[in-house]
């Protein structure tokens, strides 16, 4: 007994040094995941959406034009593939991806606004596929690239015209970037005659950086008196580098200042971004009574597939969200 008495100060020091190693190594894996991930290229997200049926041969042989729209904001240029509506357009629809992809990622969406009449423009956010990363650190999870959409809002306003309405389409992190830049192109306070955008659509956005983290600690198992601290490392990191916090990419603060139309769509068996995100965000919103909310759950439908899991399902829904907040038959 008093040999283990004695070796007690050495047992707990050992165990707080496996903690520190964990927290460590928990953090700086995490900072590197989440802030220095590989990104894929062109070539190799164009192959995969033809090789998964997201689009056929057909679809990439249109006369797309390839344009860049220079963002004053990150003195670089963003890079967009964009099909203007042949005639009597009904609006343009800006398509945003998630983190790591390229514009090709946004194709499965847009056939059905094409044959609807809508101009369709995809871009490359800034570090992915053309888009070069330009002045500020890639990847921001919305907190920069807002201001990348802004700049491809006005672009599209000024080529194909102010008056028809613009709307944004996001996926993942290209959701809760276009879910971040409400505020700019919608601004609490202000007519809908003078929005830069009537309506957005928000396909398993996360609630902020920050949350999104804790998701993944937690999803992986890590427990939470690692988990809380590696949690912290990662902010310290970040701002360390950076200069901003986990804190500060946050659509659920963003979706409160904009009145615009939101329509947010999740999988019900995304695990990589939980449900409850867009869940929470919706029941603010509408608790609130900031402006017209809607959500959609799609059954079986993991993380960024509900459009292939249920393709009808998706665009009725849209459509009629489309038709019911524009004002107008699209």
């Amino acid at each position: 007994m008093v040999q283990l008495l004695a070796l007690l100060p050495w047992i707990i020091l050992s165990l707080f040094g496996l903690w520190l190693i964990a927290v460590t190594a928990t953090g700086l894996r995490s900072y590197l995941l989440m802030f220095r991930p590989q990104f894929q290229d062109l070539d190799y997200c164009r192959t995969w959406g033809l090789e998964h049926g997201e689009y056929d041969q057909n679809f990439l042989d249109r006369s797309w034009e390839l344009i860049q729209v220079h963002s004053s904001y990150r003195n670089a240029p963003i890079a967009a593939m964009v099909l203007p509506a042949p005639e009597k357009p009904a609006g343009t629809a800006i398509f945003v991806h998630g983190i790591t992809w390229t514009r090709f990622g946004m194709l499965k969406y847009m056939e059905p606004f094409i044959d609807r009449g809508w101009h369709v423009v995809a871009l490359d956010l800034a570090g992915h596929g053309d888009s070069p990363v330009g002045n500020k650190s890639v990847p921001a999870y919305g907190y920069h690239e807002k201001h990348d959409i802004d700049a491809v809002v006005d672009w599209a306003r000024d080529r194909f015209g102010s008056t028809l309405p613009v709307i944004l389409v996001g996926e993942s992190m290209g959701a809760a970037t276009v879910l971040q830049y409400a505020p700019m192109g919608a601004p609490g306070g202000t007519l809908a005659e003078t929005w830069k955008v009537k309506a957005i659509i928000a396909d398993c956005p996360y609630s902020s950086a920050a949350d999104e983290l804790d998701a993944r600690l937690a999803d992986t198992g890590i427990p939470r008196f690692v988990a809380k601290p590696a949690h912290k490392i990662v902010d310290v990191l970040l701002y360390l580098f950076r200069g901003y916090h986990l804190s500060d990419p946050a659509p659920k603060e963003a979706v409160l200042q904009s009145p615009v139309p939101i329509l947010f769509i999740h999988g019900e068996a995304d695990t990589y971004v939980p449900t409850w995100m867009s869940r929470d965000m919706a029941d603010r919103r509408r608790s609130l009574k900031v402006g017209p909310t809607e959500i959609l759950f799609v059954p079986e439908a993991s993380h960024a597939k509900s459009v292939m899991v249920n393709r009808d399902l998706w665009f009725s829904r849209v459509f009629a969200f489309l038709d019911q907040n524009l004002g107008q038959k699209l």
